[in-house]
């Protein structure tokens, strides 16, 4: 069989497609590709005491098979490793280890580990009835039902976080249905203990599935308990409204969502869900790991009362919900999905309409765009995409992303810094001329950000065109104060703040 894989240049960053494992390098192409031919076709053989059959599952780093062990008398599933570079031994042997500690009825039970031949394996729980994202078909789900099966995939994330586990790729592909209301969570190839100083991930990396990405992963900073929240949180979304809350063909585009943009509104998405639902959904959706439920079980006595309070008590009932709804059009899609139901790197995908001037809200010009120049992918595949947000920030000051190129712009280490453009007698802290700024109408004094304690907040210097964060106006002498993922413009420059 031969396979082919690309590797793309994203924003002067290298899209390195991982999933090439035992395979034979064949010869690179002019067309930028490289031709692998697979050297392990396993089907037929035996693993320890299993005897391998059809192939139902595969991914980037491995192929599972269904399997039978003679001695039981009884069908497994047995997962080989065949990429074997850099960290995936590493990475697939604390899969097994993690499983192996766990206890719980919706998480898959993991039977055995082992090598042959070259070859790890783990024996893991066969189980019938497909996947979550089987059930998907652009519809959305019944409310009730979609809280339903989210509770239990929170209560085995609230065992294993206990555990010190973090799954970090949750995702509906990940979720196996022994029955209709039954899920298990299965897949833990991207696991970390909490309890960690050092992850195997490169920095400037993220590792995960960009549909379903907490911002965090996105930006490559420390992640706990709560980036798996984010991430079923998206499922949560998925199912109440039929669609991603971020659903681009270039996957770039769809990490900068996560990190900067506000979700759109189940309710307008879908009317039958209930606003006590949606706020639930927007909360667990929040930019910052901080803005969320503090973990998993607080998540689901919330969804238990929005669930099983009356209709015109839901709000009343759940306490903790905190309303975050917020006002954003809805981009027109097309379907397109392409990928097998089993594993899913981007989910669902739609080809994507662009924007009319009318659609971005604003009353002076529409928020410059992100390159979405097309990106091909010939296989399923699991990789590593680099998101181009700068290196880690050591000083003390903040960034601006320039999001028409992505660019990084570093801010002294100062309690007031002055935005504009330098300009003769006009010097300022933040110097935007070099990116054009003058052209975009941004004033020589346009804004100033203002530290106070831990707080950033951003002033307009009564600037020509205007001072915005996400979407609404900043008032002359009235800061407001800013939040990591913020959406700034100035004038017709658009940014997102970062504060480390």
């Amino acid at each position: 069989m031969l396979y082919s894989v690309k590797g793309y240049i994203l924003k002067k960053t290298l899209l390195l497609v991982a999933g090439l494992g035992n395979y034979t390098k064949h010869q690179y192409l002019k067309t930028g590709e490289w031709e692998f031919t697979n050297m392990t076709d396993l089907v037929g053989k035996t693993l320890g005491e299993y005897k391998l059959g059809d192939v139902i599952g595969e991914g980037g780093m491995a192929t599972v098979y269904k399997a039978f062990q003679e001695s039981l008398q009884r069908w497994v599933a047995v997962k080989v490793l065949y990429y074997q570079e850099d960290t995936s031994l590493v990475r697939f042997q604390r899969e097994a280890k993690a499983i192996a500690t766990l206890r719980h009825r919706n998480i898959l039970i993991i039977h055995e580990y082992g090598e042959q031949d070259g070859s790890p394996y783990i024996v893991m729980e066969y189980v019938k009835g497909g996947t979550l994202e089987d059930r998907f078909d652009g519809n959305p789900m019944d409310w009730k039902q979609a809280i339903e099966l989210t509770i239990p995939i929170a209560e085995a994330l609230h065992y294993a976080h206990q555990q010190g586990i973090i799954h970090r790729d949750i995702k509906p592909s990940n979720v196996l249905m022994p029955q209709d209301d039954w899920p298990v969570l299965a897949d833990f190839g991207l696991v970390k203990r909490s309890d960690e100083e050092q992850g195997l991930t490169r920095t400037g990396t993220f590792m995960g599935t960009p549909s379903y990405i907490a911002p965090e992963q996105a930006r490559d900073v420390k992640v706990d308990h709560r980036a798996d929240m984010y991430s079923l949180g998206v499922m949560l979304f998925e199912m109440v409204s039929g669609r991603l809350p971020f659903d681009y063909e270039n996957p770039n585009k769809i990490l900068l969502a996560h990190v900067m943009d506000p979700p759109p509104s189940p309710r307008e998405l879908n009317p039958n869900c209930p606003q006590a639902l949606e706020d639930v959904i927007l909360k667990t959706l929040s930019k910052s790991a901080d803005d969320r439920y503090a973990d998993m079980q607080e998540l689901v006595n919330v969804l238990k009362a929005v669930r099983y309070a009356p209709a015109p008590t839901v709000a009343d009932s759940a306490q903790t919900i905190v309303p975050a709804k917020k006002e954003v059009k809805e981009e027109p899609k097309e379907s397109g999905g392409f990928f097998s139901s089993f594993k899913k790197l981007f989910g669902k995908k739609k080809a994507e309409k662009p924007k009319s001037d009318e659609d971005t809200g604003s009353k002076t010009s529409p928020r410059p765009q992100v390159d979405v120049s097309p990106v091909e992918f010939e296989d399923e595949f699991e990789g590593t995409i680099q998101l181009d947000l700068g290196p880690p920030s050591a000083q003390a000051g903040p960034r601006l992303i320039l999001q028409e190129t992505n660019t990084p712009i570093e801010a002294p280490d100062k309690d007031t810094l002055t935005i504009g453009r330098t300009y003769r007698n006009t010097v300022v802290d933040i110097d935007l001329e070099p990116y054009d700024a003058s052209k975009y109408g941004v004033s020589r004094q346009h804004a100033r950000l203002l530290k106070r304690g831990d707080l950033w907040l951003l002033e307009d210097l009564n600037s020509l065109n205007g001072t915005f964060v996400n979407n609404a106006e900043v008032k002359p002498g009235n800061p407001v104060v800013l939040k990591d993922g913020d959406a700034i413009r100035l004038s017709h420059m658009s940014f997102v703040f970062l504060q480390v």
